[in-house]
């Protein structure tokens, strides 16, 4: 590609306290670059952990720079002459805008495509949900006209239309003997088994923006986790990583470890390492680092919403155990979640219909006692049930690689923007 063809694009990375949404947007920025096009990025300041690899081609903006990002979007295509805009990711842009009563139409003014990573598929769950989240109507009806959506695979459907992209971590393989060293340094004797948790600073009680209910929700279900897990035998220990430990009260008597957020080359082979990997975000970015590294993946979620103990009991059809009765005590009222402790339980379940990816992991309700220690002990100790999951994993990973890569994804996107009347994109579907 000579170098006046070269293709430039001006990532906006504008989440706050999760990676998800950043790290899609660096690996569609990483693919990019592979190509020989250019990437520049605007990321908000939280994500500097996930942004020392990046390179130079890079501006940071804080939460106080928040109502000058216009200002700030100027300033990068004066030295970066972008051809396209590329929202990193669509959801939490509009957060963003929302939080500082920007107009989106404000991104129109630069006369570039604007194209978004689309991680809830917004033409299937709908405009309407993603309505209900932010912002008031007069802004949030604009952004359907203003973007092209790429949706990234997984945890998305893989689809035909053309806006579908596979979107893989790179596999990672661990050395025995590293792994082993790995273990040994945490406190994890060779002959247990290891399960990975992870949580983002809005996963923790103490964040600002939850409300009572998701509070005593993010404060309860490590409590929960700790216990099925400290069922399993004193051969199971609990890897935390997150911006704070996890209050566990000894429940694991010294088998929980916790590590603060790592750098993305760490933290991959600290994934690769694990026995398991446990959840309860349906789409979790960590969850394909696992699929890709053959690591088993297990969901916890929440269907059941009640307000007294009866009725969570009515809910699970059969009586619950004197130690998750006297959970639930601390935890109520419970709410549906498919994202903890946020909820988001209506957004993401029409997602996962006739969705491949639900083929690839386990998942169980939260208060499904027999349920969940089933599979947490097949998972961890069953050699057959490993590899069965493993095999599922492996099916399901064939389909997303077989999808367009997310730079041609990108490039179908700007085209068919830049095809309606020579102007940013009108319409929310982009046609196969």
């Amino acid at each position: 590609m000579a170098a006046e063809n070269v293709r430039k694009h001006l990532m906006l990375s504008l989440g706050q306290k999760g990676f998800g949404e950043t790290i899609l947007g660096l690996r569609l920025a990483s693919e990019l670059r592979a190509t020989g096009e250019q990437v520049f990025l605007l990321a908000h300041n939280s994500n500097l952990k996930l942004l020392e690899q990046f390179g130079t081609q890079r501006s940071i903006i804080s939460s106080a720079g928040g109502p000058l990002l216009q200002l700030y979007i100027s300033s990068c295509l004066e030295s970066f002459e972008a051809s396209s805009i590329i929202l990193s990711d669509y959801f939490t842009t509009t957060l963003f805008f929302d939080r500082f009563g920007l107009n989106p139409q404000m991104l129109s003014s630069f006369g570039l495509p604007i194209i978004a990573i689309d991680t809830w598929d917004s033409d299937r769950t709908s405009q309407n949900m993603i309505d209900l989240l932010v912002g008031e109507q007069g802004a949030r009806s604009l952004w359907p006209e203003l973007i092209r959506p790429i949706c990234p695979v997984p945890f998305l459907t893989p689809r035909p239309e053309a806006r579908y992209y596979a979107s893989l971590p790179r596999a990672v393989t661990v050395p025995r003997k590293i792994r082993k060293h790995l273990h040994h340094t945490l406190g994890v004797e060779e002959s247990s088994r290891a399960v990975l948790f992870c949580t983002a600073e809005w996963q923790h009680p103490n964040y600002d923006s939850h409300g009572d209910a998701a509070r005593r929700c993010a404060f309860a279900l490590p409590l929960l986790v700790a216990d099925y897990l400290a069922r399993l035998g004193d051969k199971v220990h609990l890897v935390h990583v997150g911006p704070q430990p996890l209050d566990l009260k000894g429940r694991l008597d010294g088998r929980y470890h916790w590590l603060p957020p790592l750098r993305p080359p760490e933290f991959d082979t600290l994934v690769a390492s694990m026995d398991l990997v446990l959840s309860a975000n349906m789409s979790a970015t960590t969850i394909a680092k696992a699929m890709a590294s053959h690591v088993p993946v297990f969901v916890l979620q929440n269907s059941v919403k009640a307000s007294s103990i009866e009725e969570a009991e009515a809910a699970m059809a059969g009586p619950l155990s004197p130690d998750l009765r006297k959970w639930l005590e601390d935890a109520l009222p419970l709410f549906p979640f498919a994202l903890w402790p946020l909820g988001y339980y209506r957004l993401i379940t029409p997602l996962l219909q006739d969705n491949p990816y639900l083929t690839a992991l386990d998942v169980a309700e939260i208060l499904d006692e027999e349920r969940v220690e089933a599979i947490l002990h097949s998972l961890l100790f069953d050699s057959s049930a490993r590899g069965d999951q493993k095999h599922r994993q492996k099916l399901y990973l064939d389909q997303v690689t077989a999808l367009p890569s997310g730079a041609e994804a990108l490039h179908t996107a700007i085209e068919t923007s830049t095809a309606t009347d020579g102007r940013p994109g009108r319409s929310l579907s982009v046609p196969a």
